[in-house]
């Protein structure tokens, strides 16, 4: 029984160790970030956080890249290690943003929403 609540607790703490987790976390807290900016309603902030580390957990080290030529940041800036936390927030901060307009426009609504 002991090897088996080792097992359990070294599983886990490799899960929360690993890079996409982190990122995950980091965007998440990005997405709360943009759901108490704009003071929106429980169900859309929950979206919100969901999205934002999904997003920065799915893009992993791409996010840096991306924030880098959004922030015109030199290529060195992309190896930095320490700013994937920075990255991952930034893009939960502004990916369910962007996804929503993106998606409002291809739906033909011009980002004005449904209503």
């Amino acid at each position: 029984m002991n090897d088996e609540t080792g097992f359990i607790a070294a599983a886990l703490r490799d899960l929360l160790a690993s890079t996409a987790v982190i990122l995950a976390a980091w965007g998440a807290l990005g997405g709360a970030t943009n759901a108490l900016t704009t003071k929106m309603r429980l169900r859309d902030a929950i979206r919100h956080v969901l999205l934002g580390g999904i997003i920065a957990a799915g893009m992993g080290s791409l996010s840096m890249a991306v924030v880098a030529l959004w922030l015109d940041l030199p290529p060195e800036a992309v190896a930095a290690g320490g700013a994937a936390g920075s990255a991952a927030y930034l893009v939960g901060v502004f990916g369910p943003a962007f996804i929503e307009v993106a998606l409002a426009r291809l739906r033909g609504t011009g980002g004005k929403g449904d209503a």
